[in-house]
């Protein structure tokens, strides 16, 4: 008969879990937030003192500027830089203002709008620092062509009077404050903040082009690189993906990750993840944008020349770590309805050779793109990057190149097993070269699962039959008990001749040869009990 020792895995053997995908409920859909943005921009526009767009503060870049977003360097990749500014200092507000314009409204209120150009910007946001308006108030952030974001209320967005706008992408930027009537004296003087730094964000695309027909490096896009419109990625993929932008020292850097699921289906926490090379540092995450959807109109249509969709802003740090290359987040703003929260597998997946992996990314400056991995359990690892902390896989369609990184990777289920850390090879600046030149290399969830149970697992397992629990050993029986996957070994001499945790095949002849301690293992069917999944050595 199958013996299964209780229901309580083995010591240090972890549970398996399985987590299916989830559509997002909470957010307001994309249309509705381009018609909000329509509005806002309306009032604002009409609100506009006349002649605040006659002195700007201008921004300029310098060639050592151009030189450094120019210069390949280690991810993530740069798009913009950060300017200091001549600070505008603004302790009240009332006629005569050295900055902006001022002007009082018909209803008792007053507006104060000041501009910031930068003649090679594709994009920019401000710093602001001492912020604090009051009840009442409100700044926002717009440009002349449409775009349109805030409020910015009390103390700012991270609640300390310290932080920076969304970006509006344009070469000229609208800061205005807003005071509906009835405003007091002491209204005004309550108004404070310091602008004191410029984000510029960089052009790469000067009109919109058919993605079919991006030359190399035109869009940053190499000739490998697939159009996700085009390729045999599950729509859930894509609507899981966000592009990100934030702000890191002096530059503005870019990366992707992906909304994931977690066990406890009667809530929905906004958890996102990426790579720890991306995002590290809760002020980065602070500083974040997320860009779902962004797109080209179809297989290979037009090249969006920026995200179309509004964005959201700010995130809250929970786990990272360079081992497995992960960070996992909190994004601080619901998003848009029709987004998904992507499943997962915390099964290990970087020994199983052939295994197929897909992946949808926003390199570069661009929209989302394709790209088809197999594991490829045999090529060499790079110096700290071992095997089982990473997932080693080789291109088979598509590609990945800077901007992917942290971008989540899924097995043919669709469920997240790790998130890209990069290239691994001779010649990982030929994005193209793929296999056996290069390989793909991927942090694995299941190497780090324990440092992100917590948030991934609220419930402590997530099961609801022992089809959840299949870990594809033979050696092991699934069930499932009390929403936690056990995976327990058979006897000796059952289960297809393999070991279990009391065999060895030295003396029991039933039991096929197994891994004592210390051997190397891939899975637990290899050893005599059981696989260390951190150090991939049988215990």
């Amino acid at each position: 008969m199958l013996l299964l020792f209780g229901a309580v895995a083995l010591a240090g053997e972890r549970p398996v879990t399985r987590v299916a995908p989830e559509v997002s409920v909470d957010g307001i859909s994309v249309e509705q937030l381009l018609d909000r943005q329509e509005q806002l921009h309306e009032q604002l526009t009409a609100a506009m003192p006349q002649g605040a767009l006659n002195k700007p503060i201008r921004v300029e870049l310098t060639q050592q500027d151009r030189t450094d977003l120019a210069t390949p360097t280690a991810p993530p990749l740069r798009i913009g830089v950060v300017k200091s500014i001549r600070p505008v200092n603004v302790a009240g507000l009332g006629h005569g203002q050295s900055d902006g314009v001022f002007e009082d409204t018909v209803d008792g209120g007053f507006t104060w709008t000041m501009a910031i150009s930068s003649p090679e910007a594709e994009g920019l946001r401000v710093h602001l620092r001492g912020f604090s308006l009051p009840d009442g108030a409100a700044m926002y952030i717009f440009s002349p062509e449409g775009n349109a974001q805030g409020p910015y209320q009390g103390v700012g967005l991270n609640s300390d009077g310290d932080f920076w706008t969304h970006t509006v992408f344009s070469q000229t930027a609208l800061i205005q404050v807003r005071h509906e009537g009835p405003a007091s004296v002491q209204d005004r003087a309550k108004v404070r903040f310091v602008i004191d730094r410029v984000g510029v964000i960089q052009p790469h695309r000067p009109f919109a082009v058919p993605q079919a027909s991006w030359p190399d490096n035109y869009c940053d896009n190499p000739s490998c690189v697939l159009d996700a419109n085009c390729g045999s990625v599950a729509p859930a993929s894509q609507a899981a993906i966000a592009k990100m932008e934030w702000i890191s020292g002096a530059f503005i850097y870019t990366c992707t990750g992906g909304l994931i699921a977690d066990t406890d289906n009667t809530t929905q926490r906004n958890l996102f993840l990426t790579a720890n090379h991306c995002i590290d540092k809760s002020r980065a995450a602070g500083s974040m944008e997320t860009y779902f959807f962004y797109t080209t109109s179809s297989c290979n249509g037009e090249c969006p020349p920026w995200p179309s969709t509004p964005d959201g802003i700010g995130a809250t740090l929970l786990a990272t770590s360079r081992d497995g290359d992960f960070t996992l987040l909190e994004l601080n703003e619901d998003p848009p309805s029709g987004t998904t929260f992507l499943g997962w597998n915390n099964s290990p997946i970087a020994f199983t050779n052939g295994a197929d992996l897909h992946r949808v990314s926003n390199p570069n400056y661009g929209p989302q793109v394709y790209s088809h991995h197999e594991v490829d359990a045999s090529t060499g690892t790079c110096t700290g990057m071992p095997r089982g902390e990473f997932i080693y896989s080789a291109d088979v369609e598509g590609a990945t190149d800077g901007g992917s990184s942290g971008s989540p990777v899924v097995n043919s289920s669709g469920e997240i097993v790790g998130q890209l850390f990069g290239c691994c090879g001779y010649d990982c600046a030929d994005v193209c070269a793929g296999a056996p030149t290069n390989s793909t290399v991927d942090g694995a969830l299941a190497f780090y699962y324990d440092d992100v149970a917590e948030y991934l697992d609220p419930a402590g397992g997530g099961c609801t039959s022992p089809a959840d629990c299949d870990d594809s050993e033979p050696c092991t029986a699934d069930t499932c008990v009390e929403g936690v996957c056990y995976n327990t070994w058979a006897a000796c001499g059952l289960a297809d001749g393999c070991c279990g945790p009391d065999c060895n095949s030295t003396n029991d002849p039933d039991c096929v040869a197994c891994g004592v301690t210390g051997d190397p293992c891939s899975s637990n069917a290899d050893c005599c009990k059981s696989c260390d999944k951190k150090t991939w050595t049988c215990r």
